[in-house]
């Protein structure tokens, strides 16, 4: 019997030093930007142990760097599930909100970033994030009620045909044109900073924000993740 019992206890290390070793080599490959590589490692990390936090975690880092945003959104909500300390649940619920500004999602993405700061009230980075997504949520509900309004106004055109120009008259044909939402979440996309947007953020000031926030989280991750040899990759930087 105890022959058994130290075969099972011995069986258990090898199979916590596999997936400690599997990390460590994500991690690596993640460091070197190799994010199919990281992701590779991570996910036979998970098979190894599907119940821990840090290769679900770092999955979702790599998946998201890869701009498979699904994806990385299903490991994060894993992550969070199993996370057992507060840093590691507010870091996961911060990456979700990161995920789902990359989908164009500000309303989901500013539930997440709440859900995070009641986890961590005094991050920075997640406040700023925050008041982004609010601000991106506002400025998609105003482009959705101006093309309303054009869409509204567009319907009766017929009598502004161009014989109207015998008439030596100048007639601005912008009915049913609404304005354009350049504000989407891939990388860089900002909205355009000459339409006039009641309360959106102005683009220097956003900028200035999105520096700050990312130099702060870099210091917010190595607090809080770097723990021992195999700790996590750093969390995701803002690159929206």
């Amino acid at each position: 019997m105890s022959f058994i019992i130290a075969f099972a206890f011995s069986n258990t290390l090898f199979g916590q030093e596999r997936y400690r070793t599997l990390v460590y080599e994500g991690n690596q490959k993640f460091n070197g930007k190799d994010y199919d590589g990281a992701s590779s490692k991570y996910m036979e990390a998970i098979k190894s142990n599907d119940k821990d936090f840090t290769a679900h975690y770092n999955l979702g880092n790599a998946l998201y760097k890869n701009k498979k945003y699904e994806e990385a959104k299903a490991e994060f909500e894993k992550a969070q599930q199993l996370s057992q300390t507060l840093p590691d649940k507010a870091a996961s619920l911060h990456n979700l909100g990161n995920t789902y500004m990359q989908m164009n999602q500000p309303e989901k993405a500013a539930d997440y970033y709440k859900q995070s700061l009641k986890q961590d009230p005094y991050n920075e980075s997640t406040r700023k994030n925050y008041e982004i997504a609010k601000l991106k949520e506002k400025e998609n509900q105003q482009n959705k009620n101006d093309q309303q309004n054009n869409s509204d106004k567009g319907g009766g055109g017929k009598d502004q045909q161009q014989h109207d120009d015998q008439k030596g008259n100048d007639q601005k044909q912008d009915q049913g044109q609404g304005q354009q939402n350049k504000g989407k979440s891939q990388q860089g996309d900002n909205p355009d900073p000459n339409q006039n947007n009641e309360g959106k953020l102005p683009k220097d000031l956003e900028n200035a924000i999105l520096n700050k926030v990312s130099e702060k989280e870099k210091e917010t991750a190595k607090r809080i993740l770097n723990k021992n040899s195999y700790s996590m990759p750093e969390s995701n930087e803002k690159d929206w």
